[in-house]
């Protein structure tokens, strides 16, 4: 996500112009969070959100999840040999057990706009950091999921598949949907495709509002932006 705070004018949004920016780990199938972290601590413990300022934005990101993965070199260390994994892990103090992802949704306040970047596990997680942080689900103006995992999407509808942001438009990138619109993954079927005709898209380099630029960031998902 790139400010520029010199900006007057909003940009459209269009079907083709439109914004992203990244907020969570990599998970490739949303499931229920746990409470215990691999250091011994309680997830419930930690705070819900923090905030930070960029220029004239509030950027707020939401813990709404947590869990722990087993054999972690099988996520992040595939392209090393065990020993070579082992060793880097002892010396920057992290565990070879399990790696703890942790689930953060973002918000940009723009002032005049609330733009949720990516939805979480599922809707009752991702309301309730939104409340704690002082929104509400019908503050956000603009969802954008930076990539289609279950636990980026997870919290567009809830169990009935009502929309949790009902009043807000949906927005993200073109190449990315296109993707998972030809996989037939049940996640995406479930909580994208029910929108699809509210969706508008973008390509990389499209101002999404103003302030804020698209950047492509292809690989961990074919068309993932930030």
């Amino acid at each position: 996500m790139t400010a520029n705070t010199t900006k007057e004018t909003h940009a459209q949004l269009t079907r083709r112009q439109t914004l992203l920016s990244g907020a969570a780990l990599p998970l490739a199938a949303a499931a229920a969070p746990t409470a215990t972290l691999v250091a011994g601590h309680s997830a419930t413990t930690m705070p819900t959100h923090r905030d930070f300022t960029l220029g004239d934005f509030r950027v707020t990101t939401l813990l709404v999840g947590s869990r722990s993965v087993e054999s972690p070199q099988n996520i992040f260390g595939m392209n090393v040999s065990a020993d070579e994994f082992n060793e880097v892990s002892a010396a920057n103090f992290i565990s070879t057990e399990a790696a703890q992802f942790f689930f953060t949704p973002t918000v940009v306040n723009t002032g005049s706009e609330v733009i949720l970047f990516d939805t979480g596990l599922n809707a009752a997680g991702t309301s309730k950091a939104l409340n704690a942080a002082g929104y509400e689900t019908s503050d956000v103006t603009h969802v954008v999921p930076t990539h289609m995992h279950g636990d980026h999407i997870g919290g567009l509808t809830d169990e009935s598949g009502n929309e949790t942001f009902a009043g807000a438009a949906y927005v993200t990138g073109q190449e990315e949907f296109d993707s998972w619109a030809k996989a037939e993954n049940e996640g995406f079927n479930a909580k994208l495709r029910p929108l699809a005709e509210k969706m508008a898209f973008f390509q990389g380099g499209a101002d999404v509002r103003s302030g804020i630029t698209a950047v492509e960031a292809f690989g961990h998902t074919p068309g993932r932006m930030g």
